[in-house]
């Protein structure tokens, strides 16, 4: 997931589409939030609400 947030993935959605991660149970998704804002220095204020699957969202 590094790899896709450092070539510019923006959000969980951009993740998901990227890779795949997020997009089927939402498990991983508090994960991806926390990459993305590890990855951007910035407060976690993209995260998606836990335990809803990016599928599900969009």
């Amino acid at each position: 997931m590094r790899e896709v947030i450092d070539a510019g993935a923006r959000d969980e959605f951009d993740v998901a589409q990227a890779c795949g991660a997020g997009s089927v149970c939402g498990g991983c998704v508090p994960t991806i939030s926390r990459l993305l804002g590890e990855c951007r220095g910035c407060p976690l204020q993209q995260g998606l609400v836990e335990g809803h699957a990016l599928s599900t969202v969009r």
